[in-house]
């Protein structure tokens, strides 16, 4: 007779159909590259590696009422575990691990299923022989489920937009264990919070996406690598702005800002023209080579899967990172001088520049519940560990001109980055979809409107 799963005594008993899908500290060959996350080392006393929607569910409702029976246990939801907050483990909790739901089916022309615990770089290996993309991010290792429903802003974000943008439907589990299929037609509050609200309002198990043609199989893009020696920081930064501001749509730049110990400064790009159309993309590729001297450069056509390296490392809580993000109006000469200046403090590494705009802006801020749609930049820094209060010192000059916050790329889970990742009319509508579906607030971890601001 098999053995019942061995839990903290207080704990009650799994139901049946979970024992089989649980993992503890006892299974000494699968807990220690299940029980972290790329951000952090954890130690849940039980994982719950779902097999189906079903066993979703029943994780669900076993972390709720283990909640009710002994109180205040910390319940996670790991898709890919590379989360920049680390909230997809915990220490004395639960986790539940999705990784196990990871198929991608072409469902027609331009709609893909995917399920939440894929990796983007498998998404990208199985659509790519179908001519398809869909935008995500720049981390193949990176899991659906948490990028999807946060935002998404990938190569293709300016031609394609945000990855919420691409959701037609999804199926969700929420705090009482129920399963919603839902749309813009079904339970359509539902549908507008995880586009953008992560789990605040559930679980999402799998998702129909949108997927944009380019050519027939094998898809290719123009993908432009450079690095440039940057003597006048905020005039470069103004110039990159202007480029981006007039740029075509299928043009998108992504930048890595470095302090060089002479006081100028490495850009590290990498740019994507969303097809392959060399001519219309051109002008855009040779005026970003003359924003600075070049040390290197490359641009050529390059695999869609290639632009997303999957490294497939194990996720141990090997990156020491802590990260922030600021959603910034305008990318001109002041934001410049507040990067430069965030980078003179030591704690500072880098700081990245993603550009937005295009397609992004072209739909209405309430249409979901990602409300950021005017600025035309993602601004993060990547700090050394060294103690909140010294980031905070770092990354002030910047945080100063933002006007909202990316809840998938900051570490900082205290309230005021919930404000900005969520402000106004979006987060009172959030928090009340919230109240109604999860009272208890189950799914308290990471940057959540209710739980960051206790």
């Amino acid at each position: 007779m098999p053995q019942p799963t061995p839990l903290p005594a207080a704990w009650p008993a799994l139901p049946t159909e979970l024992d089989g899908v649980a993992v503890t500290p006892a299974d000494r060959a699968r807990y220690p590259y299940l029980s972290s996350s790329y951000m952090r080392v954890g130690t849940p006393d039980l994982i719950l590696m779902a097999r189906d929607v079903d066993d979703a569910a029943a994780a669900v409702g076993y972390a709720a009422g283990l909640r009710a029976a002994v109180g205040q246990v910390p319940f996670s939801v790991r898709s890919g575990g590379h989360g920049i907050s680390g909230a997809s483990t915990n220490d004395g909790g639960v986790v539940l691990d999705l990784s196990a739901l990871n198929r991608v089916e072409v469902l027609g022309a331009d709609l893909v299923r995917v399920q939440a615990g894929a990796i983007w770089g498998d998404v990208a290996a199985e659509l790519s022989g179908h001519g398809l993309v869909i935008t995500s991010g720049n981390m193949g290792d990176t899991g659906v489920g948490g990028l999807a429903t946060a935002g998404g802003i990938g190569y293709f974000v300016r031609a394609h937009g945000l990855t919420l943008d691409l959701i037609r439907r999804a199926t969700i589990v929420t705090a009482d264990g129920a399963v919603h299929v839902v749309d813009a037609e079904h339970e359509p509050d539902l549908f507008w919070a995880l586009r953008g609200g992560g789990t605040q309002a559930g679980v999402v198990v799998d998702l129909d996406l949108e997927a944009r043609r380019i050519g027939e199989d094998d898809v290719v893009v123009i993908h432009q690598a450079s690095q440039q020696i940057v003597d006048d920081l905020p005039g470069y930064v103004h110039a990159w702005g202007d480029l981006m501001r007039g740029a075509p749509r299928e043009f998108t730049s992504f930048l890595m800002l470095q302090r060089l110990p002479d006081g100028r400064h490495l850009s590290v790009a990498r740019n994507v023209w969303a097809d392959t159309d060399i001519a219309a993309a051109q002008p855009a590729v040779s005026d970003f080579a003359r924003l600075a001297p070049l040390v290197q450069h490359d641009a050529s056509l390059m695999p869609y899967s290639g632009i997303v390296p999957t490294p497939r490392s194990p996720k141990v809580g090997q990156q020491h990172i802590q990260m922030r993000d600021a959603l910034v109006d305008v990318a001109d000469r002041a934001l410049g001088e507040r990067v430069a200046e965030a980078l003179r403090h030591d704690v500072a590494s880098l700081v990245e520049l993603r550009s937005l705009g295009g397609i992004v802006a072209d739909l209405p801020a309430p249409a979901t519940a990602f409300g950021h749609r005017h600025q035309e930049v993602l601004v993060s820094l990547w700090a050394q560990p060294r103690g909140i209060a010294a980031i905070d010192r770092a990354w002030e000059p910047v945080e100063a001109v933002a006007s909202g916050v990316y809840s998938a790329y900051t570490s900082d889970t205290r309230a005021r980055q919930a404000e900005l990742a969520w402000p106004g009319e979006t987060g009172r509508r959030l928090r009340a979809i919230s109240e109604r579906v999860d009272p208890a607030l189950l799914f308290d971890a990471g940057l959540t409107l209710r739980a960051s601001a206790e």
